[in-house]
């Protein structure tokens, strides 16, 4: 009767959907010739089923993960470029900085000690005038007019060498009697002296001379040695 007839049909689709999953698993068809399967429903059509033959659904996910691996090394890539230029920025700051301080301060000190060497050697100069006026005694100089004149040179250039001097802030020490300073004073012998104090300046063998705030010559000096 019916029942069966219910029976008979409910098979007949059984079958057809087992023979149209085959034949899509087999074929991959996306519209199948066989009668039964053109009866699945669309869920069973080969668009449906990722493993299909006709389907990159695997190769596809494995290129894309493959890619995102690539890209990602790409930003640590940059990342660490952006990182040293960021240290390399603030390095060149930091030198710029540095370099703007010290600027004022080398003009300065080139302005005050440029001349270091040269003064420096022209003290011999005035070493050797101050000790050629010197040798010559007042009779000599009044019994001999030409003598006279060149030691009026002599004196004329003196003058000029210590006017030079002060305009460049090179300046004679006043040693006598002081308390010996290394850093200012060249001790070249030490003896007792009653009545002074140990470690004190009691005969200068050459001036020294600074310049500014600095030693220019030491002063070559005795010193007094404790009992």
């Amino acid at each position: 009767g019916c029942g069966g007839i219910m029976r008979v049909g409910q098979l007949w689709s059984l079958a057809g959907q087992r023979v149209g999953r085959r034949l899509v698993l087999q074929h991959g068809a996306a519209q199948p010739s066989c009668p039964l399967a053109r009866s699945l429903p669309p869920t069973l059509t080969s668009r449906h089923w990722p493993w299909t033959s006709g389907s990159s659904f695997f190769s596809t996910d494995a290129a894309a993960e493959s890619t995102f691996v690539e890209l990602e090394a790409q930003v640590a890539e940059l990342k660490q470029q952006l990182s040293d230029l960021e240290d390399k920025r603030l390095s060149i700051k930091s030198d710029a900085t540095q370099q703007a301080r010290r600027h004022p301060t080398d003009l300065e000190n080139e302005h005050k000690y440029g001349i270091t060497k040269f003064a420096k050697a022209m003290l011999q100069t005035h070493d050797n005038l101050a000790r050629a006026s010197a040798s010559v005694n007042k009779e000599e100089l009044a019994k001999d007019k030409e003598l006279k004149q060149l030691h009026s040179k002599v004196v004329q250039m003196q003058e000029l060498v210590e006017k030079a001097f002060d305009q460049f802030k090179v300046k004679r020490m006043d040693c006598q009697d002081q308390s010996f300073d290394p850093q200012l004073h060249e001790a070249m012998f030490a003896m007792p002296m009653p009545g002074k104090e140990p470690n004190t300046i009691f005969h200068i063998l050459e001036e020294g001379y600074s310049i500014h705030d600095r030693t220019l010559r030491a002063a070559k000096v005795g010193v007094v040695r404790g009992s």
